[in-house]
């Protein structure tokens, strides 16, 4: 993991955002200690093997695939696998490239989409020219397999994300697939050469499997918060995890796509970067511009998962933004701007649901893009790459895209705004996380408040301060009025 400040390129021409932003954006940062409360890898790999009380006699045949592939040793004669990188890891689980000349989820392959802009886990990494990956099981017929399962891989990271549907419990399980490489342990740790060029990929060690139920629910890389969508996250009888996709209808606006305006502006960017020649997140180079969010779609509502919260109406969206400015979506500055936008923001802002993707297509400043384009094509001419090309965004839009409060709110409204999706009564009571709810602030124990100051006053680098920088960017003053909330 590694962390580099944010670089100081500005925009040509700044202007006219719907919502101000602060002037200083805090570097997203995924604290060194952040995985620290999981189990050891041999007791994770425990935990993901239990057959059950009394054991399934079968396990685990009827298991999801994560946990079939991985428990393969709990049958006569079987072994663990120890995949050695990503292309490995998407031949245990199916998800390799039978014909990397051919086409999406058809013959063989997998398939495939990929994001611009993202509300997930790594959103404030995510743009055009280091965009997350989607990776899964085709339709047979129509119908979602008995085993089907979605891979996301984000460069910069050492792990992906997986959600693997279980034949026999009928539900969607969500994991986080950790790796080591070489550099892991060394002074220096990993940088930008090892992990955010096809290096990433390759070279893996130490592989581990957290389960969302695990410890890994009471920390900042928990699944559920996004994935329990409008239910209620309690233990052995809460509602299921859903497949999450806000923008599920066409043309989908912050998807790679040759098919849509906006999708082909997100592709020339990447291109830029990355050129024609390089394999990106296990899709090979010849397949890129065959992203189909529009498949990925067809299958999240095939699976049950067609009702969104919060969805994102991109058509109505994209038409408003381009009658406000033309120029979209290749010139992403000034700014657009939308109404129907506004309504869906303003539903996050309240603490309602999780955050809305920015109004635009691009959410890159052209200055920094530029500059790290350059770096990254440097990298393939040859010379190494030491800068963090995840540093793009747009910081004027940071209120907009969700990771910087509004300035003019209250201290009330910024713990709604800034903490309630992790701290809400409907997710699970029984970890430690939630002994801090803010929908029901008026009704917590005076301790409870205080321990909330404590970590609003911690600095930036530990996995308990909050909220977390890797979400969310907030100013002294901020943090000020929202320990001023808690004080009463």
């Amino acid at each position: 993991m590694f962390a580099v400040a944010l670089a100081g390129w500005a925009a040509g021409c700044q202007t006219d955002f719907m919502v101000d932003s602060p002037s200083t954006v805090l570097a997203p940062i995924l604290p060194e200690n952040v995985f620290e409360t999981l189990k050891l890898p041999v007791d994770a790999h425990a935990e993901l093997c239990d057959a059950g009380d009394p054991p399934d006699p079968i396990f685990p045949d009827n298991a999801d695939r994560i946990t079939n592939r991985f428990c393969q040793d709990a049958k006569p004669g079987g072994v663990i696998p120890t995949p050695h990188g990503l292309a490995d890891l998407l031949k245990l689980l199916g998800l390799d490239f039978k014909d990397p000349a051919g086409g999406n989820g058809v013959g063989g392959n997998p398939g495939f989409a990929i994001l611009g802009h993202s509300s997930a886990l790594t959103a404030r990494k995510v743009s055009s020219v280091a965009p997350t990956a989607f990776l899964f099981t085709p339709l047979e017929a129509g119908k979602p397999p008995r085993d089907y399962l979605f891979l996301a891989f984000d460069p910069g990271e050492p792990f992906v994300e997986v959600a693997s549907f279980s034949p026999a419990d009928q539900v969607v399980n969500f994991y986080l697939v950790l790796f080591d490489k070489a550099c892991t342990h060394t002074a220096g740790g990993c940088g930008p050469q090892d992990m955010l060029t096809p290096n990433q990929t390759t070279g893996w060690s130490n592989v581990r499997i957290y389960e969302s139920t695990t410890a890994l629910n009471n920390t900042i890389a928990d699944c559920r918060q996004c994935h329990i969508g409008n239910g209620h996250d309690v233990p052995d009888t809460g509602d299921p995890l859903i497949l999450r996709m806000q923008e599920i209808d066409a043309p989908h606006t912050h998807w790679f796509s040759a098919q849509t305006t906006g999708g082909r502006a997100l592709l020339a960017d990447f291109h830029a970067a990355h050129g024609a020649a390089e394999d990106y997140g296990g899709i090979p180079a010849a397949l890129i511009d065959k992203s189909d969010p529009e498949l990925m779609a067809q299958f999240i509502r095939a699976a049950g998962f067609g009702d969104q919260p919060n969805a994102f109406p991109s058509a109505a969206i994209e038409a408003e933004v381009a009658a406000a400015a033309p120029h979209q979506p290749e010139v992403n500055l000034p700014a657009g701007t939308s109404r129907t936008w506004q309504a869906i923001y303003d539903a996050a802002v309240a603490g309602r649901f999780i955050a809305t993707p920015y109004h635009d297509v691009k959410i890159t400043d052209p200055g920094k893009l530029a500059h790290m384009t350059d770096a990254y094509v440097g990298f393939r001419n040859g010379a190494p790459l030491t800068e963090d090309i995840r540093e793009v965004f747009l910081d004027a839009a940071m209120t907009e895209l969700g990771f910087a409060p509004a300035p003019a709110i209250d201290g009330r409204a910024l713990l709604a705004q800034q903490c309630q999706q992790c701290h809400n009564a409907r997710l699970d009571p029984t970890i430690s996380r939630d002994l801090f709810l803010v929908d029901r602030l008026d009704q917590m124990s005076r301790a409870e408040k205080d321990v909330a100051i404590q970590r609003i006053e911690m600095s930036l680098d530990t996995r308990l301060t909050m909220p977390p920088p890797l979400f969310r960017t907030l100013t002294p003053a901020q943090r000020a009025l929202m320990i001023e909330a808690l004080r009463k």
